[in-house]
C-alpha cells in the first residue's frame, strides 16, 4: 500500500507540471481545428517537456495501479491539482485569484478525505470484452455532449475538462488492466488492453489540450481531476469488479470529501473577470 501511495503521489506531481506547461502552451496557440491541435503544439519545446512529464507520470501511475486499487490511485492523483494551479500562476507571472485560493482550499481537504475512504484491495480481474465495449460507449455518450458545451463563457472550461476527465478515467482503467500483466510480456502484448489504453489515452490528451484553450487552468483542470477518478472508480467497480469499503465511517468520509471537492470545482469555475484582484500565496 505504501508503494502504491508513493508512486501515485509522484505521478500526481509530474501530471501537475505537465498540466501547467501544456496549459501555457495551449493558450499561446490559435484555436483552429482540434484535429491539428497536437501537431501545432508539438512544435513548441515547453509543450514537449510537458509530454515528457506526462510520460513519466503515466509510468508511475502504472506502477501504482499494479500495487494498489484503482479508487485509491486515481483519487491520490488529484493531489496534483494545487501544485498545477500554483505552477500555472507562476508561469503566467501572476498571483492566484481569490476564487482559485478558495477552490484549492476546498479541494485539498476533500481529496484528503476521499483517499482513505476509497482504499481497497485491487481485484486484478480481466474485464469481459463486451462489458468494456458497453462502458466505452457510455463514456463517449457522456463526453461528447460535455465537449459541445466548451464555448459557454462561464462553464465551458469545466465542461471541456469534464469531457477530458471522463475519457482519461476510462484510459486509467485500461492502464490498470495493462499493469496487471507487467512481467508477463507475451500475454501483455498479445492482449487488447495496452493498445486500447494508447488510443483512449491519446484521445484524452487531445481533449485536455482543447480544455486548456478555454481560459484559466483552474476550472478545466479541477473538473478533469474530479471527473477522472469518479469515472475510473465506477468502471473499476462495474467492469473490474473491485470492491469499495462499506463501513459507516468510510462512507461518511467519502460523502464529505465529495461535497468539498465539488464545492472546490464550482469555486474554480468562477470567471476571472469577476474576481480581478490577485492574492499572493
Amino acid at each position: 500500500m505504501i508503494g502504491a501511495v508513493a508512486a501515485a503521489l509522484g505521478a500526481a506531481a509530474l501530471f501537475a507540471v505537465a498540466s501547467a506547461l501544456q496549459h501555457q502552451e495551449a493558450q499561446a496557440v490559435d484555436p483552429g481545428p482540434s484535429a491539428s491541435l497536437l501537431v501545432r503544439l508539438a512544435k513548441r519545446p515547453l509543450w514537449l517537456l510537458g509530454m515528457v512529464c506526462d510520460g513519466g507520470a503515466v509510468a508511475l501511475q502504472g506502477v501504482a495501479l499494479s500495487l494498489g486499487s484503482v479508487p485509491l490511485v486515481q483519487t491520490l492523483l488529484v493531489a496534483g491539482l494545487p501544485l498545477a494551479a500554483l505552477l500555472s500562476a507562476a508561469l503566467a507571472k501572476r498571483s492566484l485569484f481569490r476564487h482559485e485560493v478558495m477552490g484549492l482550499a476546498l479541494c485539498c481537504p476533500g481529496i484528503a478525505l476521499l483517499a482513505p475512504a476509497l482504499s481497497s484491495t485491487p481485484s486484478h480481474q480481466e474485464p469481459a470484452r463486451a462489458d468494456a465495449i458497453v462502458a466505452g460507449l457510455i463514456v463517449a455518450a457522456v463526453a461528447v455532449p460535455l465537449l459541445a458545451l466548451r464555448a459557454r463563457p462561464r462553464f465551458g472550461g469545466a465542461a471541456a475538462g469534464a469531457a477530458s476527465g471522463a475519457v482519461i478515467g476510462a484510459g486509467s482503467v485500461l492502464l490498470a488492466v495493462t499493469a496487471n500483466r507487467f512481467g508477463d510480456w507475451s500475454a501483455l502484448f498479445s492482449s487488447w488492453g495496452p493498445y486500447a489504453a494508447i488510443v483512449v489515452g491519446g484521445a484524452g490528451l487531445l481533449l485536455a489540450q482543447v480544455a486548456f484553450q478555454t481560459g484559466e487552468l483552474g476550472a478545466p483542470l479541477a473538473a478533469l481531476s474530479i471527473v477522472e477518478p469518479v469515472v475510473a472508480v465506477v468502471l473499476a467497480v462495474t467492469v473490474l469488479h473491485e470492491d469499495l469499503p462499506t463501513s459507516g465511517v468510510k462512507v461518511v468520509l467519502a460523502v464529505a470529501g465529495t461535497l468539498l471537492s465539488v464545492a472546490g470545482v464550482l469555486a474554480l469555475c468562477r470567471s476571472e473577470e469577476r474576481d480581478p484582484v490577485g492574492v499572493q500565496v
